[in-house]
């Protein structure tokens, strides 16, 4: 066996194979969907649905998060923040796809002066939590934010609307 083009091959190999897996990742945990927020089904968590239009006119901030994500619940006090900040001129929205006896037990836990609401299904090609989603005063999709968001980049997506 010749040494050279064992090496070659191998590097190749490995090359293709990083390259490939690398591909999956993204396509699979950070290249999220883009989803207009009149596809979201919302509902309250009564089960009462959220009509699309009620939330025209003013821009829109959605994380779409779980009781079960470590980052979503360490990045709610960013946002708690950013909502005091942008006052009433901005609508900040937690959904998630969980029941809402599981989201309602977290909220006796932690009493976060959001809007939680639910999804009637999990968002289609979501596959990560948290993802943020901004909006603009049409409710069309201006930017979003895949996995944990800071203050700073908080902010960016805020002043974006």
């Amino acid at each position: 066996m010749n040494k050279k083009y064992f090496w070659r091959g191998y590097l190749l190999g490995l090359l293709l194979t990083l390259g490939i897996g690398s591909g999956a990742v993204y396509f699979m945990f950070m290249r999220q969907p883009d989803i207009r927020l009149s596809e979201m089904g919302l509902v309250e968590l009564d089960g009462t649905p959220v009509v699309a239009a009620q939330l025209a006119n003013k821009p829109v901030v959605v994380n779409y998060w779980a009781t079960w994500c470590v980052p979503c619940i360490e990045e709610f006090p960013v946002f708690e923040q950013a909502q005091k900040k942008a006052g009433a001129g901005v609508v900040f929205l937690m959904v998630s796809d969980e029941p809402p006896t599981k989201i309602q037990a977290f909220l006796k836990k932690h009493p976060y002066g959001f809007r939680f609401l639910r999804v009637r299904q999990p968002l289609p090609g979501v596959n990560v939590r948290p993802v943020t989603y901004g909006y603009d005063h049409s409710s069309a999709l201006i930017t979003k934010h895949s996995g944990s968001i800071t203050a700073q980049a908080l902010q960016a997506l805020i002043n974006s609307l």
